[in-house]
């Protein structure tokens, strides 16, 4: 039965997105922070971002009045400090690039990191998980969140490179991209966004061991860099790997647990290795989080469970499926599993 249940997933090509792997790899408009699949628009211009805070885990919203700040590396003026509300929430309107993080407040320990924004959708969403003071009592680190040092001491010089690597990569420059980013690392040895965006620019002129040599140069620089993980978790699964792609997301998520992708293409990537259980969490996870472009979690997900003889929540998943991309590539196989499903004979 999981074989068949495998097997059938292949075939139906469940996450379209993996078919088209290759390309994706071309960065239609992406930048070079990111090669996400689920978009490839990419504006210049301000735009609106959501950082929702948490505090310890992930269910649990933070306060409103924590502060927090952006600034931009290299620059020393600030882009604008904002309160959270009551759901933990600040939106900033910025334009795509790479900013520091600062949160603030009474009850949490300060919080330092790095977003990466590149605005493939109408708003970004952010997610981020502090420290609560009181942690401490139990065993747990009290310390701040360890992010790289790196991150924290890029050369104003070394910044402008990075920028002008990315806006090469927005132009589809590839090799000045490269060159750039390069620059960049010549002037910050740490630099490990620069990294990945050199393997960005490998990658979209098919230079695929080089881009896995910059990619996990930026993780060894930097071992919390989800989006370098993702990075390398992409070439794994071109290449069907899917016990690193699951190793590699698994790192991922420690860092950013509620990426949509990550979550995604874990459970795909569970699906695959037959671990249906950790499958059908990841993807339940993904669908609670927002999701656009990624409806096919929902197929994952229902193969998982009637490999795992849930017959009656696989039809809830094919439903979910038919709500959020009823026009989707999968849509006339979803609406056959449904009418199977609820057929006489399945009872």
């Amino acid at each position: 039965m999981p074989i068949r249940v495998r097997e059938s997933f292949r075939s139906w090509r469940a996450v379209p997105a993996l078919l088209t792997l290759a390309s994706a790899f071309s960065f239609a408009g992406a930048r070079a922070q990111s090669i996400d699949i689920g978009g490839d628009k990419q504006n210049s211009v301000p735009s609106d971002v959501v950082i929702n805070v948490m505090i310890d885990q992930i269910q649990n919203h933070a306060p409103a009045g924590l502060m927090v700040r952006l600034e931009a590396p290299g620059d020393n003026s600030l882009q604008g400090g904002q309160q959270t509300d009551s759901s933990g929430r600040v939106v900033f309107r910025i334009v795509a690039g790479v900013y520091q993080v600062g949160i603030t407040g009474a009850g949490i320990e300060p919080y330092e990191g790095t977003i990466q924004i590149m605005h493939t959708q109408a708003r970004d969403t952010e997610n981020i998980i502090v420290r609560s003071k009181s942690t401490g009592a139990s065993g747990a680190p009290s310390g701040p969140d360890p992010v790289s040092a790196s991150k924290f001491k890029v050369p104003e010089k070394a910044a402008k490179e990075f920028q002008a690597g990315s806006k090469a990569m927005e132009q589809k420059d590839y090799g000045e991209a490269k060159r750039r980013f390069t620059n960049a690392t010549a002037l910050y040895s740490d630099y490990a966004a620069a990294y990945n965006g050199i393997g960005a620019a490998q990658m979209a002129g098919g230079d695929t061991a080089g881009a896995r040599a910059s990619f996990e140069k930026a993780v060894q620089i930097d071992d919390s860099f989800a989006e370098a993980y993702r990075n390398l978790a992409r070439l794994a699964l071109a290449d069907h790997k899917f016990e690193e792609v699951e190793n590699l997301l698994t790192k991922s998520l420690q860092g950013e647990p509620l990426n949509a992708w990550a979550l995604t293409y874990a459970a795909y990537a569970e699906l695959q290795t037959q671990k249906f259980e950790l499958a059908i969490t990841h993807a339940r996870a993904a669908h609670g989080v927002a999701h656009p472009g990624l409806a096919s979690v929902h197929i994952v997900a229902a193969h998982a469970l009637e490999a795992t003889n849930r017959p009656d929540e696989a039809l809830k998943e094919y439903k979910l499926y038919m709500e959020e991309d009823p026009n989707g590539r999968d849509a006339p196989r979803a609406k056959q599993a449904i009418a199977s499903l609820e057929s006489p004979q399945a009872n």
